[in-house]
């Protein structure tokens, strides 16, 4: 379901939470992406998203988020950031729970160092927290964090991050990260058929469906599957869809001399 202005209108809850945040909540909505947030307006304290189908932390609204602190994303599919677009817009974000997402790179995770004053972080449930050395990666790359995955962050620890950085171990495991950033393509582990199930409206799902009835060979089927597999709406769609209508508009002319 569609992030909408309507959604929003209709289906999200206000109240007030555990901490004191006022905080709307859009839980369990089906929803693929983040839009659409800049209806919201600066009123909120935090944001709950907990329990959709988003993929990238990512098209977060400026000048509208200023006042946000918690953004609460848990058990989503979200395995990409947008460092740039986090850094421009989430610049008051202290709390951050990407709890049971499927994160499963350090150099995504590394991206999260956009939001300066982060200070509590969970990544529990992310298979990038399997990563050999993955807390001391993480403490040394995030300085403003005080709490990871629900436990302090001490002192003792920023120290072990600091050496394990400058050691061979830990050059070692940067040039593993910058690899990795560099092959890293969002949606590969999903199937086609997963991320059409969760990343789509209704109206682009059958759109696509048409799109692979009109397609004109196999290799073009394979273009919209990978798209799809990405939970990308094939690019190429609305190129296609508007030489359609300029060749039925030129048949119109014609027909009309």
């Amino acid at each position: 379901m569609r992030l909408s202005a309507s959604l929003i209108a209709t289906q999200a809850e206000e109240l007030t939470n555990t901490v004191g945040e006022r905080c709307i909540l859009l839980r369990q909505l089906n929803i693929p992406y983040i839009e659409n947030l800049a209806v919201l307006g600066n009123k909120y304290d935090a944001v709950d998203l907990t329990g959709n189908h988003i993929t990238k932390l990512a098209n977060f609204p400026r000048k509208s988020m200023e006042r946000l602190q918690s953004l609460y994303v848990a058990d989503n599919a979200i395995e990409a950031v947008d460092g740039k677009n986090l850094s421009k817009t989430l610049i008051n974000l202290k709390n951050l729970d990407l709890s049971g997402n499927k994160i499963g790179i350090l150099s995504e995770v590394s991206k999260l160092n956009a939001l300066r004053k982060l200070e509590v972080l969970s990544l529990l449930g992310n298979p990038v927290s399997r990563r050999q050395h993955y807390r001391l990666y993480v403490i040394n790359q995030i300085d403003s964090l005080k709490i990871l995955d629900y436990q302090k962050v001490t002192q003792k620890e920023r120290a072990q991050a600091k050496r394990l950085a400058l050691s061979s171990a830990g050059a070692a495991l940067e040039e593993d990260v910058q690899e990795e950033a560099k092959t890293f393509v969002p949606g590969a582990g999903r199937t086609a058929e997963e991320a059409f199930s969760h990343s789509f409206t209704p109206e682009q799902k059958q759109q696509i469906r048409e799109m692979i009835e009109q397609a004109d060979d196999p290799e073009e089927i394979d273009v919209i599957e990978a798209s799809v597999a990405r939970g990308e709406f094939p690019a190429f769609a609305s190129r296609k869809r508007k030489s359609f209508g300029d060749g039925d508009d030129a048949g119109k002319k014609a027909r009309t001399e």
